[in-house]
Formats: C-alpha cells, sequence, structure tokens
C-alpha cells in the first residue's frame, strides 16, 4: 500500500488542503491519505483553535471521499508533537508499505529546524507541495548534499525512496490558513474558500472572531 501523510495545523483547513491532498492522491496514485493534525503544535501556538475542533473540521471536509482519513494520534499524544515521532509510530503501523510525508514550501525550507531532520529523511520520502509562483532553488541549494531532489511533473512512477523529495506543484489555490482567519476576524465571508460544511462548524462555535 502506498500512504500519502499530510500533517499540519489545519487551523482552518480549507479548500487548498483538500484539493490539493486530492492531486497528491490521484498523481502519485496513493490508496490512502491520512491527515495528521497536531494536537500541540511545537512552533505555532497563538490563534490556534482547540485540537478537537480542528480534528472535527477535517472529518467534515473529506466527507465521501474515499481512502481520505483523520488520524488522532498527535491528538491523543497530549504532547508537543514532533513529526520524527511521528513517523516513528506510523512506521509500526505501516511496516511494509510505501510512505510519503507531504509538506509546503515555506515549512520544508527550515527542515534543518526540526528534531533529529536528519534521520527523519533517512526515514521518510517528502512531497513538497509548491506554490506555481514559488522558486524552489534555494530550498534545493541548501539541501542539495543531503537530500535527492526530483521534479514530478504530472504522475509519479516508481517506488518511494528515502532521502528523496518529490517537487510537485499542484492546481493553484491561493488560500492559506491564515486568510480565512483574517477574513472572519474582520467580518467577511469565506464562502467557497473552506468546505461548506467546515463553514457552518466554524459560525457554530464561533471559532477565529478574536
Amino acid at each position: 500500500m502506498r500512504v500519502g501523510v499530510f500533517g499540519g495545523t489545519f487551523n482552518p483547513v480549507h479548500i487548498g488542503h483538500i484539493r490539493g491532498a486530492i492531486s497528491v492522491y490521484e498523481s502519485f496514485d496513493l490508496d490512502r491519505v491520512l491527515f495528521m493534525p497536531t494536537g500541540i503544535p511545537p512552533h505555532k501556538k497563538d490563534d490556534v483553535a482547540p485540537a478537537e475542533y480542528r480534528y472535527e473540521m477535517l472529518l467534515l471536509s473529506i466527507d465521501g471521499l474515499e481512502n481520505f482519513y483523520v488520524s488522532r494520534m498527535e491528538i491523543d499524544s497530549n504532547r508537543v508533537n514532533y513529526t520524527i515521532d511521528t513517523i516513528k509510530e506510523l512506521k509500526k503501523e505501516y511496516r511494509n508499505d510505501e510512505m510519503f510525508f507531504v509538506v509546503g514550501t515555506d515549512a520544508f525550507f527550515y527542515l534543518e529546524l526540526w528534531k533529529d531532520y536528519k534521520q527523519l529523511i533517512d526515514m521518510v520520502s517528502f512531497i513538497l507541495m509548491r506554490r506555481p509562483e514559488y522558486n524552489v532553488s534555494r530550498i534545493i541549494a541548501k539541501y542539495k548534499n543531503t537530500i535527492e531532489f526530483v521534479n514530478v511533473e504530472n504522475r509519479f512512477e516508481g517506488a518511494a525512496q528515502e532521502k528523496h523529495t518529490y517537487i510537485y506543484t499542484p492546481p493553484a489555490f491561493d488560500i492559506s490558513s491564515s486568510m480565512v482567519r483574517g477574513k472572519i476576524k474582520n467580518g467577511e465571508t469565506i464562502r467557497y474558500l473552506v468546505p461548506e460544511k467546515v463553514e457552518n462548524f466554524i459560525n457554530e462555535k464561533g471559532l477565529y472572531k478574536i
């Protein structure tokens, strides 16, 4: 089985997250997509909705998507979450499976700040989701001595390899969680920026207004 793990705060999940995940699922011929919302983020601490709410919004956003799942692993750990620890646990569950960890360019640029990042590179293949306008040359130059970078144009063929990062540009959705939160604070509509069920949940719980 081929598994794609999407880690993040998802504060809140938006259409860009979901459409990006669908695109990766199709282009990398994945058998399963696993969203991994962090419980206690190691870096982001301000303006983060409760973990249970972020988990519920993810469940609402993937309703009806076959082979898409949301894990409670990091939420239920009740500790600061580091990717290396999560991947070690997932490797026990998916012992004989191919695994990709999907990450955005902004987060990946600071990979050297992640806990035990060199060990992490040895354990899992990365899919680097690139925005069309983002120049990845700085990232490649920064990690060229430790990571093999491979461009994936349309479809990925072959097997996942450790120490490899696959650069993939999904269809452009110029949306961010901070944009969504900003619109809510300003009293603006978030219609079509997040799934309708997520919009209803945010309104019901009164999230991100302060």
